[in-house]
Parts: C-alpha cells; sequence; structure tokens
C-alpha cells in the first residue's frame, strides 16, 4: 500500500511539472522584444534602450534604432579614451554580429553590432576586468540576439 501511495504521490508531481508553464521575462526594445538571459533582471528601460543588471557585477545595455557606421563607432570610443583590445565578425544563427571588446578604468566592455529583421541594435555587454568575456555560445549577449523579435 505505501509503495502504491509514493507512486500516486509521483505520478502526480510529474503532471503537476509537466503542465506548468517555464517563466522568462520579457523586456520590450524599440519595437521588438527579447528573453532576458537567466540571472540578470532588468534595471531600467526607455523607449529605445534597455539595461540589465547581472547576478555577476555585469551589465548589458539593448539599444535598437539609428546606429553610426561600426568604423565611425569606434573611432568614438577610441577618442572617448577606449582601448580597443580585440575585434572579430561572426555569424549567429544567420545573423552577422560585429564584437568589439574595449577597456577603460577597470571595465571591459564587449560592444555588439548587428541588424536582424531590418532593425539595427546595439548591444554592450560591461565585466569587471579580469572577469572573463564568455564564449559566443554561453555569453548571455547571444541568447538575446536569437530571442529579438
Amino acid at each position: 500500500m505505501k509503495t502504491k501511495s509514493i507512486f500516486l504521490v509521483l505520478l502526480m508531481t510529474l503532471t503537476l511539472f509537466s503542465i506548468t508553464a517555464i517563466y522568462a521575462e520579457e523586456a520590450t526594445v524599440g519595437d521588438s522584444t527579447f528573453t532576458v538571459p537567466d540571472g540578470f533582471s532588468i534595471n531600467e528601460t526607455t523607449d529605445n534602450t534597455v539595461t540589465l543588471t547581472g547576478n555577476d557585477n555585469t551589465a548589458i545595455a539593448i539599444y535598437s534604432g539609428d546606429t553610426k557606421s561600426i568604423e565611425d563607432a569606434r573611432q568614438s570610443r577610441l577618442d572617448a579614451g577606449f582601448t580597443l583590445s580585440g575585434e572579430e565578425t561572426y555569424d549567429v544563427n544567420g545573423i552577422e554580429v560585429n564584437q568589439q571588446n574595449y577597456n577603460k578604468d577597470g571595465i571591459n566592455s564587449c560592444v555588439y553590432t548587428f541588424n536582424k529583421n531590418g532593425k539595427d541594435y546595439i548591444i554592450s555587454y560591461n565585466l569587471v576586468e579580469g572577469q572573463d568575456i564568455p564564449s559566443n555560445e554561453d555569453n548571455p549577449v547571444t541568447e538575446i540576439v536569437n530571442s529579438l523579435n
């Protein structure tokens, strides 16, 4: 009898888990929405910008709107005293993403520029100096790029 009761409780628990929706926080930037990556929460929003704060002393800013060319934006950051530490362009599920890594005042800033569905975006991922920049597969920015619609 005890085995039957345990089996029934396990079956009910399994049923409950199978019908419970997984909650994922959504945010709106411009006229697009995206899923907020795990470990981040919305800090501030405006019409064209959303800032997220991470549990690990990181921050992400997402901007949608008119952008400068990648070259002009790079020069503006250099003129503002940022040091360029690396740049690459790669593909995220058919979206060409330009990533520029900068350092200034002990903060590493990774700036991602791309166009998706005819809209221009800039995402800045800021980490304290010494924190590793995650690989593309583990990067919360990749999650945002994939979920933007």
